[in-house]
């Protein structure tokens, strides 16, 4: 049979149903012996517990969220570890990154061993919200709760910026009350000025069909005349030939 060290569980008098076990060691296993007792006699149960496998780190934590200049797409995301874990301590965490556009309710999700992440396909122009956990090396235990939301949009051009600015202008002044656009009058046709502007438009458009006319003619003159000078040539070829051949039906 295995020997085995007892020790009592420390209990504090003002909470009755909890106890603390110390110096516990992270890679070893325990067996609690939990009693009740009372006038009418007593209980027991039996827990075996893995240290390792009760392990739950606290959040991470001064979340900083920042876009990267120059690039629209990017977003450059990192972390401390929690206070109550030391980076100095033997026990190493790594962690999980949960990143998604404010629009959306799906999560993209990266896991990393570093204090920091580079996001590369953030929407542009879009807010993004990042949440981190954190859990151990050796991934004993379970992942920490997510860490307080951090918020950034991805760097924007200044020209994009001053063409949002504009439109938000326009629109806001379009919802306080009537546009405020001069009003445009009519086309008056008694103008000398607009005379004159519908007198050259005419005449530019009256020209260009004349000339579109006159091409036309000439195409239809040109084969015309080409058709004529090959029918006058087989003529004369047809003539030739009887003329040629005329002396031999008079000899026969």
């Amino acid at each position: 049979d295995k020997h085995f060290n007892t020790r009592p569980c420390l209990q504090d008098p003002a909470q009755p149903n909890v106890c603390s076990v110390v110096k516990e060691g992270f890679w070893s296993s325990y067996r609690l012996n939990v009693t009740e007792e009372n006038p009418l006699g007593s209980n027991f149960r039996l827990l075996d517990v893995l240290m390792q496998a009760m392990v739950k780190p606290d959040p991470p934590e001064s979340l900083l969220v920042e876009p990267v200049p120059f690039y629209p797409r990017r977003l450059q995301v990192s972390w401390d570890y929690p206070v109550t874990w030391p980076r100095e301590s033997p026990l190493q965490l790594k962690f999980r990154l949960q990143y998604r556009t404010v629009l959306h309710g799906s999560w993209t999700v990266v896991e990393t061993e570093n204090l920091s992440v580079l996001i590369t396909d953030a929407l542009s122009g879009t807010e993004h919200v990042v949440q981190v956990s954190a859990k151990d090396y050796f991934d004993a235990g379970n992942w920490s709760d997510w860490s307080v939301e951090g918020r950034a949009t991805p760097w924007k051009s200044p020209t994009a910026e001053a063409s949002d600015e504009t439109t938000a202008a326009e629109l806001e002044s379009s919802n306080e009350g009537p546009s405020q656009v001069p009003h445009t009058e009519p086309f008056d046709r008694s103008d000398p000025l607009e005379k004159v502007a519908i007198l050259a438009s005419m005449g530019t458009f009256a020209f260009i069909v004349l000339t579109v006319a006159l091409i036309i003619t000439i195409l239809i003159w040109v084969r015309v005349r080409r058709k004529g000078k090959e029918q006058m040539k087989n003529h004369n070829f047809i003539s030739g030939v009887h003329m040629k051949a005329l002396p031999k039906a008079q000899i026969l």
